[in-house]
């Protein structure tokens, strides 16, 4: 039996980010490893998890595979100094447009705008963040009055028009957004309304898993969406502290969880060899020394797992579970 789709359909592009967790999670059943692109991806997690440096080194990835600049709606407050570092450790060279406007509706227009605008090649957008939203009605009425639905309204506009846009060309969203508590029940809420769940390809649940004394920190990433591939797989990325994601520590750390790279009291060993220390890892990331790391990679890329491997039940007890991560705009 043979099925023939006839038409003009898309095809799905693919980001080999180099990262065997992150590539292997974003992987189809075909075995096609990467992040897909062209779409909307939903980056959302707890205050302070890493969200917006993780978009930040996604985007500049893309960005440089692609040769593709980079827009940003800032709508929370940024620092520039740091946006850089991150871009130019991904290996980003080019222009960020960063918008900022007068209302949100504005820059949201913007950011589409320019997403759209085929001389300036920006193939890449980031909205941060959906929480910060603030409608006129919100932003110019009385404090108190009510407000309800307008942010998810004006999210599910945003939404629809990013869908369009990316139909003529493969441009990626990323929008950021906060998880918090629902008022008076279980379970956990992320802001923007309903239809920012169906309209976006990706979503991603980010937590931190492990900090470091130099203050770099692990970011576990669980896929709760993805229409091109499995849901609720698992990922690590390595965030060295003050630069962004780590390539090489990223490495060493899906080692560690796939059992080819061996950590035991501070050491790292390969094969039973020692390596290196914990310590001396972090200062030869610092020191930009990439060939330290390279049997790192070697070593990573000998894994046999499969996505099934990588898909570790939800918290229930947390609100990890997509049943539970019900959107409102109701705040």
């Amino acid at each position: 039996m043979t099925v023939k789709i006839v038409g003009n359909v898309p095809k799905i592009q693919r980001i080999v980010f180099d990262l065997w967790s992150f590539d292997l999670a974003f992987s189809n059943r075909n075995g096609d490893l990467g992040f897909p692109i062209g779409l909307a991806a939903e980056i959302y997690g707890a205050n302070s998890v890493g969200k917006s440096t993780t978009a930040y080194g996604m985007a500049g990835i893309i960005g440089k595979e692609l040769k593709q600049n980079i827009a940003l709606a800032d709508l929370e407050g940024f620092d520039p100094d740091f946006l850089t570092t991150v871009l130019e450790n991904a290996g980003f060279d080019g222009e960020v447009h960063y918008i900022q406007e007068d209302d949100d509706e504005t820059a949201m227009d913007v950011l589409l705008a320019s997403i759209r605008d085929k001389k300036k090649k920006y193939g890449v957008g980031i909205l941060d963040s959906v929480g910060a939203i603030s409608p006129l009605s919100e932003a110019e009425g009385e404090l108190g009055e009510a407000n309800m639905g307008r942010r998810a309204r004006l999210v599910a506009q945003f939404m629809r028009k990013s869908m369009k846009i990316s139909r003529e060309a493969p441009k990626t969203f990323f929008l950021i957004n906060h998880q918090h508590p629902i008022i008076g029940s279980r379970g956990m809420n992320t802001p923007g309304g309903e239809t920012i769940k169906y309209l976006c390809a990706i979503r991603v649940h980010m937590k931190r898993k492990e900090e470091f004394p130099d203050k770099s920190y692990v970011i576990e990433g669980r896929v709760t969406k993805n229409r091109f591939g499995y849901r609720d797989t698992i990922f690590y990325l390595v965030v060295l502290s003050g630069k962004g994601l780590h390539q090489g520590l990223t490495w060493m750390y899906d080692g560690f969880l796939n059992g080819t790279i061996e950590r035991s009291r501070g050491r790292v060993k390969i094969n039973g060899e020692n390596i290196c220390t914990l310590k001396e890892a972090f200062i030869n990331a610092h020191a930009g020394n990439t060939e330290f790391f390279l049997p790192f990679r070697d070593a990573v890329y000998k894994s046999s797992a499969t996505p099934e491997e990588l898909v570790e039940p939800g918290d229930e007890e947390n609100g990890d579970t997509e049943d539970q991560d019900t959107s409102t705009d109701a705040d």
